[in-house]
């Protein structure tokens, strides 16, 4: 059974679905206390973004399985900010 292609907008949400989970953690952190306490959020989005990446791997997801990695980037780079800016104010 072969399946069918996704569409150009099913690709689009998926891959800012896959990048957006990862950040969301981030941002709800920030929202909820201050800049300066974003940079331990890391160790849950890290770990959930790792589980999407594996599990994006296991149904042979390649494409969201990246997304995933770049969302997890993108998040490890404002919690590094959040962390530089909590060590140096």
């Amino acid at each position: 059974m072969a399946m069918e292609p996704q569409s150009r907008i099913d690709r689009l949400v998926s891959d800012g679905v896959a990048v957006i989970i990862p950040l969301s953690i981030w941002f709800l952190v920030v929202l909820s206390s201050k800049f300066e306490s974003g940079w331990f959020s890391f160790s849950c989005s890290g770990l959930v973004g790792f589980f999407m990446w594996l599990t994006a791997l296991a149904y042979g997801e390649r494409r969201f399985a990246h997304m995933t990695a770049i969302g997890v980037l993108l998040s490890a780079i404002l919690s590094f900010l959040s962390g530089m800016y909590a060590i140096f104010s």
